[in-house]
């Protein structure tokens, strides 16, 4: 079952279990003031009932804490990878930025656009690179562009929200309520 039907399903649970709780206990305050006709009725069956609605609703609410903390686990767990991904990404630019510095300074000839892209990430640094490959000596080596696969391979980023509500998780359904005859009461 996916986290979100979980919710829903759970929630829809809580409500019902809610519901029925402020009937019984509207009941018992009725027969309490003693404006209550209900005279066939036992208070004692009443709070019997409400104590087994209670014990339903807590547990049913210790499931849903536990489904909303595995659903803040994996939304936490894919902001975390997603955030090491972008880290590791700007680790890579940085790698080819210095790269393409070492090039030029050497002399060697390296693509207009890697050119383009040191002189965006920093001109100061572009313009030492540009100083010391008038000082090398003149270098022959020609190179490709470090930035040509990276453009084909960009890829959509998931929502972390969106990927947490739709993992899977092995909680059963709540139980079904059977309505009783006190919650029909009027």
């Amino acid at each position: 079952m996916k986290i979100r039907d979980a919710k829903q399903l759970y929630s829809a649970q809580l409500d019902t279990l809610w519901e029925k709780k402020q009937v019984l206990s509207n009941l018992l305050k009725e027969q309490e003031d003693g404006g209550s006709e209900l005279n066939a009725f036992d208070r004692v069956e009443i709070s019997r009932e409400l104590s087994e609605v209670n014990a339903q609703y807590e547990s049913t609410q210790n499931v849903m804490d536990g489904i909303l903390a595995k659903e803040s686990a994996i939304h936490n767990g894919e902001v975390a990878k997603q955030q090491s991904e972008a880290m590791a990404e700007q680790a890579e630019e940085m790698l080819k930025i210095m790269e393409v510095f070492r090039r030029i300074s050497s002399g060697a000839k390296v693509p207009p656009g890697d050119e383009r892209k040191l002189m965006e990430y920093d001109h100061k640094l572009y313009m030492a690179a540009k100083t010391a490959a008038m000082v090398a000596q003149q270098n022959d080596k020609e190179f490709d562009s470090l930035w040509e696969d990276e453009e084909e391979a960009a890829s959509e980023v998931q929502d972390a929200h969106e990927i947490a509500e739709n993992s899977e998780i092995s909680t059963p359904p709540p139980e079904v309520i059977a309505e009783n005859a006190t919650t029909e009461i009027p």
